[in-house]
Formats: structure tokens, sequence, C-alpha cells
């Protein structure tokens, strides 16, 4: 692609490569060379979801999971502590600079060097396969995938861009052409899907959907327990529901926000958590084109498909 055929961004992101948009603050050489390269330990969790698909939720979960014997040191973590994107960091791009973001470091990289071997770590990302570490298809460690209904991923992902300092706030219609236009940030949320559907039944993997997580939060908590080979009594799961429950996270989210220098002053991590929040902002000529545009990209995926 020419620099005449490049499509006009917005601040703080840059095209990672044709289609294929990332915040500013996760660094391309990072990722094609730390994170590709990254060593995949036989303890590790993984947590593929598209931005905005409960990843913050689940990855409390896993936490809580992994923490069950000390679970209260949860509450001394900030969320960026808690929920350590793999591909974020370092923030050198002058627009970050400009909003005082100076101090991120490649996380990758810290917790290649702060981590021991042999204590479990969980990971989230939101790379596409193909720019996820290699050794993930090699060593095949636990990965949970997380998908939600990609009409709520868009209306999180448009208050996302009001609440953290290293994305421009848009307005509701600039969001919405920019998703129809395949412009939002880590990629269509159809191909990062069909990307991720390639290894759905593999035994490494876990798949899920946010809404059912919603629908029974202990039988996922213990679903997802078994999955990462966690034996916990009933006692334990109830605790561990108890942390990961809205009001209890968004309540301790709170309390240590001063520590969170990813958000704005007014930003929030958890919002409302609901399902079905898309009805009451998509315009009716915005509803059919985006079901128009979810039908033509998902063909031969509908088993994956969602139902508005």
């Amino acid at each position: 692609m020419t620099a005449k055929q490049e499509p006009k961004l917005f601040k703080k992101t840059y095209l990672f490569s044709p289609g294929y948009v990332l915040p500013a603050i996760m660094e391309k050489n990072n990722i094609e060379t730390t994170v590709k390269n990254f060593e995949v330990r036989d303890e590790d969790v993984f947590l593929v979801t598209y931005p905005k698909a409960g990843t913050n939720w689940t990855m409390e979960i896993i936490s809580a999971i992994q923490n069950i014997d000390n679970i209260d040191i949860l509450k001394e973590k900030a969320l960026n502590e808690k929920v350590p994107l793999l591909e974020l960091g370092p923030s050198t791009h002058p627009d970050l600079v400009e909003e005082g973001i100076t101090d991120v470091p490649s996380l990758a990289k810290v917790m290649l060097e702060t981590i021991p071997k042999g204590s479990p770590r969980g990971i989230p990302t939101h790379l596409f396969p193909e720019q996820a570490p290699a050794e993930l298809f090699k060593k095949k460690p636990k990965t949970i995938v997380v998908d939600r209904n990609p009409k709520d991923c868009l209306i999180s992902l448009y208050n996302w861009h009001l609440s953290v300092r290293f994305l421009d706030p848009l307005t509701w219609e600039e969001m919405f052409d920019a998703y129809m236009k395949g412009l939002t940030v880590y990629g269509d949320y159809c191909e990062f899907t069909k990307a991720w559907a390639k290894y759905k039944n593999e035994p490494w993997i876990f798949w899920i959907r946010y809404e059912d997580i919603k629908k029974d939060h202990k039988g996922s908590v213990k679903r997802i327990a078994e999955f990462m080979g966690k034996s916990l009594t009933d006692a334990q799961v109830d605790e561990v529901v108890r942390v990961t429950g809205f009001q209890y996270m968004k309540k301790a989210n709170e309390t240590i926000k001063g520590r969170d220098f990813i958000l704005r002053p007014e930003g929030v991590w958890q919002r409302k958590g609901v399902s079905g929040g898309w009805k009451n902002t998509f315009t009716v000529f915005q509803n059919e084109a985006f079901d128009k545009y979810y039908d033509e990209k998902m063909k031969g995926y509908e088993d994956l498909k969602y139902e508005f």
C-alpha cells in the first residue's frame, strides 16, 4: 500500500499492516520482535479477546483462580497491573509524549524479566494469531478465547476511546464509520474471530462467550477453573464469583484508580457490564448496514454468528 493509498487514521493510531490499525501505545517493532519471540511457558494461561469483549472481567477470573490461596492480593493492584496486555508498550510515539504518557515499558519484556519460571502468568492479548508469540502454537498452553456480541463490542470500544488517554475521543458516528471501513483499532472484529476460530476445537483452547459468563457466572468460573487444571472447592468457587462480580470489581478498581496512568480523570474501566446496550445507540440505518456487513463477512462461519 503506497502512502497515497493509506487511509486517514485517527490520531494516536498507526497502520501496522494493510487493513490493520493499532494504537500508538503498542509499537510495531516490539510486537515483531519481543512479542513474536516471547518465551511461552507450560504454566501460562493466555487470554485472547477482541478489544472490549470481556478482557478485564475474564482476566480477573483467571487471576482469582490462580491466586485462590491469596485472593486479597488482587485488591492491591490497579487494573492495568492485573491485566498486563502482552503487546502494550513501550510508549515513545510523539502523540503519546504530548499526552504525558512516557513511562510504559514493553509489558512482554517485563513479564519475561520479573515473573520467575514456575509462577503462574495470566497473559491477555488482542493480537491476531499471526502477530501472537510463535511459541504459543508450539507449546500450546491453556488458552481461553472470549467472544462477544460485535454490536456491544463496538459500543464498548466507542466508550473506551472516551476513557483512555492513549486514544482520542470520537463521536459515535466517527466510530461507526471507522468500523465499517475496517479502521477501528485492532482490526476487523469478524476477521479476528475467523482467524482464531481455526483453533477453536483444539484441546488447548477454551472458547466461551461473554454472554454465557453473564448468564451463568458461577458455572463459567467452574468451567474455566477446570480447563485451567484447578480443582476448587465450592467455597473457593463462591469466593471467585464474589470478587469478580461487576459491582465488586468496579468499586475495587475505582478505589485504586489514581494509580492507573491509562485512564482519563473521567474515564472508567467498568462502565455498565450489560449485554444488548447497542439497542440504545444504533440508528435504524446503522443497524441495517451493520447486519448486512456482518452477514457478508461471516459467510461460512454461521456457527459463530450472533443472532441480533
